[in-house]
């Protein structure tokens, strides 16, 4: 192996992959930005699942902050997945609705701190039209 400056190429070009894939991580998990808007058609009586990317360490979790509003899909269940019980690791919340009456609404979901004067994070918005 060739050695430059006490460090094999080998050693360079892993570092280099390693942090190229960092990057690329980083891009994927910005897909949730703080305007992602999805759009779902339902028919009564079907579920969709909205999966939410949280992170539990940092306080903050998701909310549906206009839930009053809404009349096409009520919450069925929420919960929290990790794929490992280390702090700071990145998790997901998972959002059952339930379609339940025909016609269209708006959902809104904030990641935030949930106690007065927590920080907000990003928002989620979904459009739903219940046949």
């Amino acid at each position: 192996m060739k050695k430059m400056g006490g460090v094999t190429v080998r050693v360079l070009q892993t570092l280099v992959w390693v942090v190229l894939l960092a990057q690329l991580q980083t891009a994927c998990s910005k897909q949730t930005s703080s305007s992602a808007v999805d759009t779902y058609t339902l028919k009564i009586g079907q579920h969709i699942d909205v999966t939410l990317n949280a992170n539990t360490s940092t306080g903050y979790s998701w909310s549906w902050i206009n839930k009053a509003a809404v009349t096409t899909v009520d919450s069925v269940a929420a919960i929290s997945v990790t794929s490992n019980n280390v702090p700071g690791s990145p998790s997901q919340e998972i959002w059952r609705l339930k379609a339940v009456k025909a016609g269209s609404d708006s959902i809104k979901f904030r990641y935030a701190q949930p106690w007065v004067g927590g920080a907000v994070g990003e928002t989620r918005t979904l459009f739903i039209k219940v046949n």
